[in-house]
């Protein structure tokens, strides 16, 4: 029974990543370029449903954060890392959203390393010495605002996925039952939302093995790197079409 259990386990770090990847980059493709492309010929509802696939991404980032947490060497230096990817992926973000660019704009939507920055800066916040009533009116700030600024999955939501990734992450029954719920109140039971954002907790839950790739330095780097680079093409896609 513990042989088998010990065998669904083969899911990596580096291969969740970039099943993410995978699932983010098609999602944000196709929401993105749709309409120029005529998409692509896909009937509405199973297009829909490829769309949505993208929802699998961002509960896997946000527990990714969790892990960053615990494991780096320097959590200033993760964080200054995550504040200049989100910094270059801004403007190409900007572009993808409006296709335009004004200062407005660009302090108007803010994407979703701003709010994986967020996370990370709540779980410092979570493990720093204050009192716990004064950590949790700081948090809440923190949600409001990301909500506020229109941050992606920087608001209430993003950081409740990422606090509950790191409280129970000694117990990942309770943490995919909490987990859960906030995916039901997030998706307000819509399955095209529902069920990616379950697949990935299940992924987590019970076939990922905390276990390095075999390029964990590329991999770390190449996630950075392509999510500006992938919202570059995005916009030049959009424009010639």
């Amino acid at each position: 029974m513990d042989t088998q259990k010990h065998n669904l386990k083969f899911i990596s770090r580096d291969m969740l990543k970039f099943i993410a990847l995978i699932a983010m980059v098609i999602g944000h493709f196709l929401i993105y370029t749709a309409s120029e492309l005529k998409a692509f010929g896909i009937p509405q509802p199973f297009l829909s449903w490829i769309m949505s696939a993208q929802f699998i991404a961002p509960p896997i980032f946000m527990f990714f954060i969790t892990e960053g947490f615990q494991y780096t060497r320097s959590k200033s230096k993760y964080a200054v890392r995550l504040l200049i990817f989100a910094l270059l992926t801004q403007i190409p973000f900007i572009l993808c959203e409006n296709m335009t660019l004004s200062f407005r704009l660009f302090f108007s939507q803010f994407n979703v390393i701003f709010g994986l920055l967020a996370g990370l800066i709540s779980l410092i916040i979570l493990e720093s010495k204050l009192k716990l009533p004064l950590k949790v009116l700081i948090i809440a700030v923190f949600m409001a605002a990301g909500n506020l600024l229109n941050i992606q999955w920087g608001g209430v939501y993003g950081l409740l996925f990422i606090l509950t990734f790191y409280i129970f992450r000694e117990r990942p029954v309770i943490r995919m039952g909490v987990y859960t719920v906030i995916a039901l109140l997030y998706s307000k039971l819509i399955p095209s939302l529902l069920i990616p954002m379950l697949l990935s907790v299940i992924l987590i839950t019970f076939f990922y093995n905390g276990e390095k790739g075999k390029y964990p330095n590329f991999s770390k780097y190449f996630m950075y790197i392509i999510y500006p680079i992938h919202y570059w093409i995005i916009y030049i896609v959009k424009y010639i079409a």
